[in-house]
């Protein structure tokens, strides 16, 4: 499986740290102090995944990133060496602020719009979820597997709203996502933040189609319900069992149980 790591090293970080982590083909929880490194570490499989010397060389850092089929390596004086693009997504925690505020409607926040882009936009070199259900009419062979798909999605997210007592879909006369809450119909940004985190979530993963990709998560329980962060795991890997999961905590109790022997603590992956 390409879209896979199998390996992760990196040397001199901030001048003095080692790492070497050998990573689970599925979930790998990196546990961790705040302020610990463990987002850093995060950020910089990213960088290397997008290829992002400039945000590389800030970090001052050499080492490389193996996995089925491919091997990454870099150092502060060169570019990524072996690079070439490999499926994955990165949802870090939400509380980036917005630099352009007159660009977005008043009131917006960063969930907001990343929620809009990932349901609504169509631009070239993006993906949305009015894309994916344009499928199903640009092509009719694929109509049946993409409605069921859909179908399957919201009985999945719905399944975890039932204790808000609301209920998600699309609806029949504006063709948006709508929220059923206590028979009051709202739209997505009248959600609280947890929720708007969750969905995000979700449909980042469920618009990768099941292919074999690569999940980057800082700390994405922050927000969410108890019962949601305990669920998480299991629900991403429902929507894409292909996804190899490589996310960061500082709470790893959280997740449920089943999930002790995919857990990594930073100090551990330390070398001398």
């Amino acid at each position: 499986m390409i879209n896979q790591i199998r390996e992760v090293e990196i040397r001199n970080l901030w001048g003095r740290y080692n790492y070497k982590w050998t990573l689970n083909p599925d979930v790998n929880i990196l546990a961790g102090l705040n302020g610990s490194g463990k987002t850093t570490l995060i950020n910089i499989i990213d960088a290397v995944l997008c290829a992002d010397t400039k945000r590389l060389k800030g970090y001052g850092i050499e080492g490389m990133i193996n996995g089925e089929g491919f091997s990454f390596t870099f150092n502060k004086e060169k570019p990524i060496e072996g690079w070439f693009k490999i499926s994955f997504a990165n949802i870090s925690t939400f509380d980036n602020p917005l630099y352009d505020r007159k660009l977005y409607k008043r009131g917006d926040s960063q969930l907001d719009i990343e929620l809009d882009a990932l349901i609504y936009q169509r631009q070239p070199g993006t993906f949305s979820f009015t894309d994916y259900r344009l499928k199903a009419t640009s092509s009719p062979e694929m109509a049946s597997e993409i409605n069921e798909r859909i179908q399957k999605f919201f009985d999945i997210l719905n399944k975890l709203f039932v204790g808000t007592g609301k209920l998600v879909s699309i609806s029949q006369e504006t063709n948006k996502l709508m929220v059923d809450s206590d028979s009051d119909l709202i739209e997505l940004n009248r959600l609280s933040s947890g929720e708007k985190q969750l969905l995000i979530i979700l449909f980042k993963v469920f618009l990768m189609e099941e292919i074999p990709s690569i999940l980057l998560m800082d700390e994405p329980e922050n927000s969410l319900h108890i019962d949601w962060q305990q669920q998480l795991i299991d629900v991403i890997r429902k929507l894409n069992p292909n996804c190899q999961i490589i996310l960061s905590t500082h709470s790893p109790s959280i997740f449920g149980e089943g999930w002790g022997e995919k857990l990594f603590f930073l100090e551990d992956l330390q070398q001398g």
